[in-house]
């Protein structure tokens, strides 16, 4: 993400990163921002139901499961910052961590991302996880 981010400094892209919980999420975006000595809120935040903590200033944003569900019903080529409208931009890396508790919205995702990929070659995707068996992963990824 970093190497991205140096690389790409005038990019409105920004990388989404998903967690399966909601405190999850926030706690992840706050200590992040933290180790990167940038502002909360600002360049790294968070989006879960009833709460949004990012600006127009955001390059990465944590969200759960369910919130990139719901922009991609939204938007089906998660091309613009669904609950922003003041922001036009899309997501250039959606990470999907925590990738082996197989949540229905993980499962979910995964499904829709595969299929988005196919619609938007700008687009990378990472299914991070500490303890995942591949194997499960295969039949889902690779049809």
């Amino acid at each position: 993400m970093l190497h991205y981010l140096a690389t790409h400094p005038d990019s409105d892209k920004i990388i989404c990163c998903t967690q399966p919980r909601r405190v999850a999420a926030i706690n992840v975006a706050k200590r992040v921002a933290e180790e990167m000595d940038v502002e909360f809120g600002g360049e790294v935040g968070y989006n879960v139901r009833f709460d949004d903590h990012t600006s127009d200033r955001t390059v990465l944003k944590y969200v759960t499961d369910g919130m990139l569900q719901r922009e991609a019903m939204s938007d089906p080529l998660l091309s613009r910052y669904s609950f922003s409208p003041s922001l036009n931009t899309s997501y250039s890396i959606i990470l999907l961590d925590e990738a082996h508790e197989r949540t229905l919205a993980t499962d979910i995702m995964m499904g829709l991302l595969k299929e988005l990929l196919t619609k938007r070659s700008d687009l990378k995707l990472v299914v991070m996880s500490a303890t995942l068996d591949a194997g499960r992963f295969q039949v889902i990824l690779r049809k």
